[in-house]
């Protein structure tokens, strides 16, 4: 992981968060996102509407399937980090992400978004660095004709079986 010089932002955990989630996307933008994994727990839970995947393999192995279908452009757009609680070791928060898509190399004719959803994170500080524990991707906007590259379950404008604060344990 790269990181930025962050003295600026000692004590502030919403900065701090931030700089985690804007990088996860940054990873999947810029490169194959072979990374993204390491911005995660080992344990980690990623839900992607009513798909789900665990721990760092499986997630993995989800950007190796995103990387294989070929060229993609994309930009995650987060905006409204919200910080719902913080201690020195856990916090959670909510953002808001406003994904351009499209498969192919730029530039891309793409001028509206293929989603827009909200973003559940729980984290943990392991080490100095925050890490994603558990993310959930709600969507609320999606168009019709979107073209997702990642699986996510029944239907792309469904809700996770389990919102946020659920007590499903599939």
């Amino acid at each position: 992981m790269t990181d930025l010089d962050s003295s600026n932002d000692a004590g502030d955990p919403a900065a701090e968060l931030l700089r985690t989630v804007t990088a996860v996307w940054f990873e999947i933008d810029h490169t194959d996102g072979s990374g993204v994994s390491a911005y995660f727990t080992e344990d980690a839970t990623l839900t992607i509407a009513d798909a789900r995947f665990r721990g760092t393999a499986q997630i993995d192995a989800l950007y190796a399937t995103r990387h294989g279908r070929g060229p993609r452009v994309s930009r995650h757009c987060v905006t409204n980090l919200h910080l719902l609680e913080a201690d020195a070791r856990s916090a959670r928060a909510v953002s808001t992400l406003i994904l351009y898509a499209e498969d192919g190399i730029p530039p891309r004719r793409c001028m509206r978004p293929v989603l827009v959803a909200d973003v559940y994170d729980e984290f943990h500080r392991s080490g100095g660095d925050w890490r994603i524990r558990d993310r959930r991707i709600v969507p609320q906007f999606v168009p019709e004709d979107a073209d997702l590259a990642v699986p996510t379950g029944n239907h792309p404008t469904t809700r996770p079986a389990n919102p946020p604060g659920g007590t499903g344990d599939d």
